[in-house]
């Protein structure tokens, strides 16, 4: 049997993402049916364990902070989104808190509050100083008493509470589970911006602040944060050439011969995917672009992105159709056109999500990294289009556009999906993952 091997005709389309046509190919290896799954609503929320072995949602209560009530209610608004976000906490309506606040004050009355179904309780509250915020935050869990069992505080201008609220949760997260949460960190994303042209964003990882990012070309693709929290992205020029760019540089940091289509950054090196001579392939060097040495051949390669230990997954079609690899294996053996892998680094153990198209649909995916028989798992299913999935630094949350209207998010089982925001694009990537 007979194999042609061609590059992919790529093609911006107005209102759409980059579209790159694979050429149709005979598989050398089959590719069985895409699996269900495990909750086709994913509406419902998982169930983790958090405190003392108990399979449940933390219930927390979040009320009202003391001193400038303004900055107390943004507090506040902030933190029930991060913890409903979470996927660990069930955070209760202020409308049934039975608690006398203002007698409480720094500590609480564990009989009160758990009246009202609370597991745990947090407290907020702010005195200036200056041209500055004192912020006091604390932790109750009302099985231990009236007293904290965490407590932080922070010096911060007005406008940086927000920032010092997600520091605050990913403390909350870690006492009860070890490890941090990782609000605060940011998104990137392409999108279409006008006939043929593609911006560069960026978004909080709790959908907020969405801005674009001054890029030097009319089409920035691909963007993804490297060193420093600089983002880099593929920018085609006039003269169809495609280099590496960086956002705050007007100049291009990077040229090669052929055509710069992508880039990832992890474990201090640097994967790029660069077209020529009808062929497609990753090279992996320094995060400065040094040594770049090819890691792929054969086949249409393209989407790096690291793992633990530098373990790099990609896209190939070099068993026929377009697949997910990790360090030249394939790792995933259902549904027949799979691509755009990212990693979940999750304390349980490393996955990799995805997009695979089902029918005329895409829906999100995960495997492990081994590909073991059993391993593909369904996060979407019945629920629009799925695209273009990342994951947070710590691995329990995963980001993906969709159809239904926006960016948004899921544990990494894909329930308790929420949308974040109603701006749509493409090669969404998590800072510090």
């Amino acid at each position: 049997m007979q194999i042609t091997r061609t590059a992919p005709l790529c093609v911006l389309l107005a209102g759409s993402a980059l579209v790159c046509a694979w050429p149709a190919t005979a598989q050398s290896q089959a590719s069985s049916a895409l699996p269900t799954a495990a909750s086709p609503t994913g509406g419902q929320v998982t169930q983790i364990v958090v405190s003392g072995g108990n399979r449940a949602l933390f219930k927390v209560a979040v009320p009202a902070w003391t001193g400038d009530a303004e900055v107390g209610k943004g507090a506040t608004e902030t933190a029930s989104r991060d913890f409903t976000l979470s996927s660990m906490f069930q955070v209760l309506d202020p409308a049934s808190f039975t608690a006398n606040l203002s007698t409480e004050v720094a500590s609480i009355d564990p009989a009160s509050w758990r009246n009202v179904g609370a597991d745990g309780v947090i407290k907020g509250s702010t005195v200036t100083r200056g041209a500055q915020l004192h912020v006091v935050l604390k932790l109750f869990v009302v099985s231990r008493g009236a007293e904290a069992v965490l407590t932080k505080e922070y010096d911060v201008a007005a406008g940086g509470v927000r920032g010092v609220v997600h520091q605050f949760v990913n403390e909350v997260i870690k006492w009860f589970t070890g490890t941090s949460g990782t609000f605060g960190t940011r998104m990137v994303f392409s999108a279409t911006t006008g006939r043929g042209q593609k911006g560069l964003f960026s978004i909080d990882s709790d959908g907020q602040n969405l801005s674009r990012l001054a890029a030097s070309t009319n089409v920035a693709l691909a963007p993804a944060v490297g060193p420093a929290g600089a983002v880099y992205y593929a920018g085609g020029v006039p003269d169809g050439r495609y280099s590496l760019f960086r956002v705050g540089n007007p100049a291009a940091v990077l040229e090669r011969t052929g055509l710069i289509f992508g880039v990832a950054f992890g474990s201090g090196k640097m994967a790029l995917v660069i077209s020529q001579n009808g062929a497609s392939d990753i090279w992996v060097g320094g995060a400065d672009g040094s040594n770049l040495a090819r890691a792929t051949t054969g086949g249409l390669n393209t989407h790096p992105a690291f793992g633990p230990g530098g373990q790099l997954a990609y896209v190939s079609n070099q068993g026929g159709s377009p697949q997910i690899y990790v360090d030249n294996k394939r790792v995933s053996w259902r549904g027949a056109y799979n691509m755009a892998p990212a990693w979940c680094n999750d304390p349980e153990g490393a996955r990799i999500v995805f997009m695979g198209r089902d029918g005329a649909t895409w829906d999100i995916f995960s495997v492990g990294p081994d590909g073991s028989a059993g391993s593909m798992k369904r996060l979407t299913q019945d629920q629009g289009s799925n695209t273009y999935p990342a994951c947070a630094p710590d691995g329990r949350t995963v980001a993906f556009f969709s159809t239904r209207g926006g960016l948004y998010t899921s544990n990494n089982q894909g329930m308790n999906q929420q949308r974040i925001s109603t701006t749509q694009g493409e090669s969404l990537r998590w800072e510090g993952n």
